[in-house]
Order: structure tokens, then C-alpha cells, then sequence
């Protein structure tokens, strides 16, 4: 497989977005918020798009406290851990904001771990009204839900970004981009269909196929020469179970 970012529709919006909070004008609020199902690519497209902007990028776990966070931060930006909050807080507004240097995105990962302690939604908040660098949460679907009840993180929100399945433009894209061998029209729309548009599971569909390809020395692989060979590895093939002989159905 090719390592290359596909440039889909999802990920297009999603630099849009950054770009957006990032050039927004004074007196905008500026936090984001993507979220999609698992397996849409939220992650890995968080990791280029950090890259990209020279973001911080921060994973959450479910073991976080608020001082874990604010640890988690402090060490992203080159500094240590503190025993106080308020310290780790002023370190991390004062490095990004020394010297009258640019907004630098902040990525919070797998933020619906924030939520069982809103503390440290309330500290990410602080960060943004202090420092005025755009904060971007990503979560699962419901996250978007749980924010729109909080008028406080709500309001500062301009930027909401979900990631949906992709349509078959963007599979074809994916696969042409990111495959080492070519995938006939058929066998794509097969692809796109049998994933439910699930970019993780194209991912290793192709990855499949393209194994395929070259163990049996094709260039190009059709739906015929693919047969009904699974495409992902939770996609199970179970055989006809029989009761006395007979089929159950």
C-alpha cells in the first residue's frame, strides 16, 4: 500500500476547518468539533492535519484526570508535569503565546474521555479563551450531542465537522491513490458497497486485494477474479447450519 492521504471530501472540509479557525477574524470564537463512527478516519487524519498546522496533538485516555491533561500538554509543548494546575495552565498560554507567535491548533483525541470529568473540558476552555488557539475535539457520534447541552462549550464552537462514509467517488480515489494495483470499476463499486463507505474497512479491503494481486501476478483485479473472498477481517462467512438434516433458514 501506498502511504498517501487521500484527499477526500471528509478531509478536505477538515482542513477547510482549521484553516478557518485559524484565519478567523477578531472576536470569532474559535473552537472546533469532528466527529464521526469509528473506523471514518478521524485519527489518522488528525495526525496529518497536526502535522500540517505544527498542532498539538493529544490523546485522551480513560484513565485522564485534569492534571494528566494539562500533563499530557505541558510535555507536547517541551515542558514537564507540575503539581499545580494553575502552573501547567500558565505554562501552556505562555508557550503559546511568547514571542507574538502564530495560533497553533490544539487536537484533543478520543475527547469524550473529557466528558466524565467536565473539569477538564472547563480547563481545555480556559486554554482557548486564554492562549486564543483554536481547540479541536474529536469523538464518536454522540459527542456532538452531549456538547450541544452545554451552552458554554457550544457557543464557543464554529467549526462542526463530521466525518460520514464515503461516497463512491472518494472509494475510487482511495483505492487509485493508495493501492499498488489497479481495481476495475466493478470491483470498487463492490468494495464501496460491501464496506457500508467505512474508509477503515476499505483500507483493509484493499490492502487484501492488493495482496492478492500480486501473489497471482495481476496488474489489474476485476470483480470476477475476486470472487466472494471477504474483504475485511470482521466480516465473518458462516456455513448453513442443519437440524436433522435440514437447512435452518
Amino acid at each position: 500500500m501506498k502511504h498517501k492521504m487521500a484527499m477526500t471530501k471528509n478531509m478536505r472540509r477538515f482542513l477547510q476547518a482549521i484553516d478557518d479557525l485559524l484565519n478567523r477574524p477578531q472576536g470569532t470564537e474559535g473552537m472546533g468539533l469532528l466527529w464521526g463512527p469509528p473506523g471514518e478516519g478521524k485519527t489518522t487524519s488528525v495526525a496529518y492535519v497536526a502535522n500540517v498546522y505544527d498542532g498539538i496533538f493529544v490523546r485522551a485516555v480513560g484513565c485522564w484526570t485534569v492534571t494528566s491533561m494539562l500533563g499530557d500538554l505541558c510535555r507536547e509543548l517541551g515542558g514537564k508535569r507540575m503539581l499545580r494546575r494553575s502552573d501547567m495552565v500558565e505554562y501552556i498560554v505562555h508557550e503559546l503565546t511568547r514571542d507574538g507567535r502564530a495560533p497553533r491548533p490544539i487536537f484533543i483525541d478520543e475527547a469524550d474521555y473529557c466528558f466524565r470529568q467536565f473539569e477538564m473540558v472547563d480547563s481545555l476552555r480556559d486554554i482557548y479563551d486564554l492562549s486564543g488557539c483554536p481547540v479541536i475535539l474529536i469523538g464518536m457520534e454522540d459527542i456532538a450531542r452531549r456538547i450541544r447541552t452545554n451552552e458554554r462549550i457550544a457557543r464557543r464552537i464554529t467549526q462542526w465537522i463530521e466525518f460520514k462514509g464515503l461516497d463512491l467517488e472518494d472509494t475510487s480515489m482511495v483505492a487509485s491513490d493508495c493501492c499498488e494495483v489497479a481495481l476495475q470499476t466493478d470491483l470498487v463499486r463492490h468494495l464501496h458497497r460491501e464496506t457500508g463507505a467505512n474508509i477503515g474497512r476499505i483500507i483493509i479491503g484493499l490492502s487484501k486485494i492488493e495482496q492478492f494481486a500480486k501473489t497471482n501476478g495481476f496488474s489489474t483485479v476485476s470483480l470476477a477474479q475476486w470472487g466472494d473472498r471477504p474483504l475485511y477481517f470482521d466480516q465473518p462467512s458462516f456455513g448453513r447450519k442443519t437440524r436433522n438434516g435440514e437447512a435452518i433458514v
